[in-house]
């Protein structure tokens, strides 16, 4: 079983009975799950990643006034837990700044997206990492009694303003026109074909960046952005193209690649055929909000 799997169980073998009859004032107060980094955390882990971060263990957020009143006792009673389960071990560091234990819900966003509450202004949300807010919303809440995690969650998962959203895939798009379409062949003509490759990889970046805004899902962090193509819920067929291109080929399979990208999120946008650059510079005429619209057309906030 993965690791979200194995919390998941541990805590509903161990953990649920546990924090009802030794605090019973948790009830109706509390989060539980598994959240934050690792790729246990986004499902992705396999075989490999089990000589690190591989145990039975989950997290109990809590308020910061709850905290006050029984986040002692709910450390306890978790330090009271099996230290093996399924024949993992559990780990002992748990609490604020550790993978498991109790914490506080304004903790996790701290540690992860860097702040405290869902931005309101199109603005802050520019200055947002994809990769940070990915690994606030990744995992799995088992419970939420006062809906203390999952409101903010989902705040950010699906909170970002559409000019904001806008913004980012039209600077995303213009960039892939310059380093597929015109930086690449121009390098390769100069006969520098490690900028060309370079551009390629570029091109590549801002593709992948791209599509998760065409799917409406959160790009994580460069070593699982791959992986998470595979399960998005459009242009997940780009992986191929998009691979081919990391790995290297010559000029035509190169450009024939960087086309077949270019025409997929091109019709996943209702315009096909269209070139993106002009699909970049039509998406950023059109946001609404004075502020996102006065931005470069190549702006895209925190990478």
């Amino acid at each position: 079983m993965n690791g979200i799997e194995l919390s998941e169980k541990f805590y509903l073998t161990y953990g649920r009975e546990l924090i009802e009859t030794a605090v019973p004032d948790a009830a109706g107060r509390i989060a539980v799950g598994i959240a934050g980094q690792g790729s246990e955390c986004f499902g992705y882990d396999d075989e490999l990643s089990r000589d690190h971060d591989y145990e039975p263990g989950f997290s109990i957020w809590l308020s910061d006034e709850d905290d006050i009143k029984i986040g002692v006792a709910l450390a306890r009673a978790y330090r009271s837990l099996p230290r093996e389960f399924e024949g993992v071990k559990l780990r002992l560091k748990t609490g604020e700044g550790s993978r498991f234990g109790v914490s506080t819900a304004n903790g996790f966003f701290r540690a992860t997206v860097g702040r405290t509450d869902v931005p309101t202004d199109p603005l802050e949300w520019m200055a947002l990492p994809d990769h940070a807010i990915s690994v606030a919303v990744n995992g799995k809440i088992f419970r939420d009694d006062s809906r203390l995690m999952t409101e903010r969650r989902e705040g950010f998962r699906y909170g970002m303003p559409e000019d904001v959203r806008r913004q980012k895939l039209a600077a995303r798009l213009a960039l892939m026109e310059q380093a597929g379409k015109y930086n690449y062949p121009r390098m390769l003509s100069r006969g520098d074909e490690p900028a060309a490759r370079l551009a390629v990889c570029e091109y590549v970046r801002h593709a992948i960046a791209a599509v998760y805004l065409c799917a409406g899902e959160v790009r994580p962090y460069y070593k699982w952005q791959f992986r998470g193509l595979l399960d998005l819920p459009c242009l997940s067929k780009t992986y191929a193209p998009l691979s081919a291109l990391v790995k290297g080929g010559d000029l035509e399979s190169t450009e024939n690649a960087i086309d077949e990208i270019n025409l997929m999120i091109s019709e996943e946008l209702g315009a096909k055929g269209t070139p993106i650059g002009r699909l970049a510079q039509e998406m950023h005429a059109a946001i609404a909000d004075r502020r996102i619209r006065e931005l470069h057309l190549m702006e895209y906030g925190a990478d």
